[in-house]
């Protein structure tokens, strides 16, 4: 929600001063995470419920290491692009993204994951990509029931799911199915992108498009685990505290 809102905001703004939309991704980038953090810098308290207040809940941006690596690894940014979209950097671009793939390095022991891909091979490699950062993978489901069933069953601290699945339902399916009582971190990776992200019904945190790279599910499973996630506005939100 507060990524929409922020989006939302850079089109209204880009608006009111006659330009057009963000056309390129660098460009798009850029002014997300120039707008992320003049909210952060501002002095005045955002009136609540506005834009400004949504962006605060989410705290400070990633840092600048972490930030060059999702942007290269999973967003498919060049280093001219990242350069640019992160400008100034405070070191040198080389450097920046050794220190953030020296993060995803960490073992993440006692984290669960379940896999819900109906392809077996994938699923494998899925496999071989979780447990090589230390994640011990709980399920691997084929349908949709049976990853529903097993997100239930063993609680994963994250998911990665496939949207077309073997069978009528899909991977979204599976993620409707057991959200309301278990709630973590998803990751699609998928062929169909585009039908992920038309529904409202999830809000996936990445989605990543096949063929994928591990490097890819690396930064996007690390990011997701080492995140605090924020799931709902509770009751204190009415007085501005989020």
């Amino acid at each position: 929600m507060a990524g929409d809102e922020l989006a939302g905001a850079i089109t209204a703004e880009n608006i009111r001063a006659g330009k057009p939309p963000a056309a390129a991704k660098a460009d798009l980038f850029r002014e997300f995470i120039l707008k992320w953090r003049e909210i952060l810098d501002a002095n005045s308290r955002p009136r609540p419920f506005s834009s400004a207040e949504y962006v605060r809940s989410l705290g400070p941006p990633p840092s600048e290491a972490r930030l060059v690596l999702l942007l290269n690894d999973i967003c498919g940014l060049s280093q001219r692009d990242i350069e640019y979209v992160l400008d100034p950097l405070s070191k040198p671009f080389a450097e920046l993204l050794k220190e953030g793939r020296a993060v995803i390095a960490r073992q993440r022991e006692e984290r669960k994951a379940l896999i819900v891909e109906d392809e077996p091979l994938i699923a494998a490699d899925l496999k071989d990509v979780l447990e090589n950062m230390g994640v011990t993978v709980v399920g691997l489901a084929r349908t949709a029931d049976q990853g529903a069933r097993e997100a239930l069953k063993s609680a994963p601290d994250i998911v990665l799911a496939d949207y077309n699945l073997d069978g009528q339902k899909t991977g979204v399916d599976a993620v409707i199915a057991f959200q309301d009582s278990h709630q973590c971190p998803v990751i699609f990776i998928t062929g169909y992108p585009d039908d992920v992200l038309k529904g409202e019904d999830v809000e996936p945190d990445f989605v990543i498009v096949k063929p994928y790279r591990p490097e890819a599910v690396q930064a996007a499973v690390a990011h997701c685990l080492d995140t605090e996630r924020f799931f709902a506005i509770d009751a204190d939100s009415a007085n501005g505290d989020l």
